[in-house]
């Protein structure tokens, strides 16, 4: 199998709420906003369905973090499908999943609104880094910092460290080259040899990434839903 991923626009569809199981439902009515939320893992359950052939009302997922160990928080896991590595990602606006049996795998999606903070360099980059973006201002500087932050956030989906390694610990290849882990500078280990690519997700006030440990290369099928 590819890395398949599949984007869509976050919607209120009441058919999606009617595939979360009874947890999933619970936590995203904590949400002040719930429909990110059910429209991600309404997207994730169907890709998994769709390439697996199961009921997307029938998959258990189960969360496993690589750092302490607790199945409260963490990346996803299918039950009963250990060839089987998931990752979903979403914010206000879109959501995008990924499946693949290449190994374990961290997808990220980010509007160019989030990248547009004061110390953006000194919270995301590290030194080597700095000097890709000197040159650019405006959307062209949002959408540089949002593909490097979705690389990032991918790769520590796909370790499953998340953001208890700084994200200036992952040293990426400039926003304008194909994507790359060109170096990890965290003490926490890394599991593999990563491979990295960017997603067009048809939308050109977003940027994502996809990370998977394995040393083949990615062959990457995008769905627009």
């Amino acid at each position: 199998m590819s890395v398949v991923i599949r984007t869509t626009q976050v919607i209120d569809d009441p058919r999606f709420l009617d595939l979360l199981d009874a947890g999933e439902r619970e936590r995203a009515e904590r949400r002040s906003d719930p429909h990110p939320f059910i429209t991600a893992h309404a997207l994730l359950r169907r890709l998994v369905a769709d390439e697996t052939g199961v009921d997307p009302r029938s998959l258990d997922f189960e969360k496993r973090c690589a750092t302490c160990g607790t199945d409260r928080h963490g990346k996803p896991h299918v039950v009963g499908m250990r060839d089987i590595h998931v990752s979903v990602s979403y914010g206000e606006r879109m959501a995008v999943a990924a499946v693949t049996t290449l190994g374990e795998v961290g997808v990220d999606i980010e509007d160019l609104e989030s990248a547009d903070f004061d110390g953006f360099g000194s919270v995301t980059l590290d030194a080597s880094e700095m000097p890709h973006l000197a040159d650019l201002d405006g959307d062209a500087l949002l959408a540089a910092r949002a593909q490097i932050w979705a690389r990032k956030e991918a790769i520590l989906k796909a370790t499953g460290h998340g953001l208890v390694v700084d994200p200036s610990e992952v040293v990426v290849s400039a926003h304008d080259g194909p994507a790359a882990l060109l170096e990890w500078k965290a003490a926490q280990h890394l599991p593999g040899p990563m491979q990295v690519s960017d997603l067009d997700v048809g939308h050109t006030d977003h940027r994502a990434a996809v990370a998977v440990l394995t040393t083949q290369p990615l062959g990457v099928r995008i769905q627009h839903g």
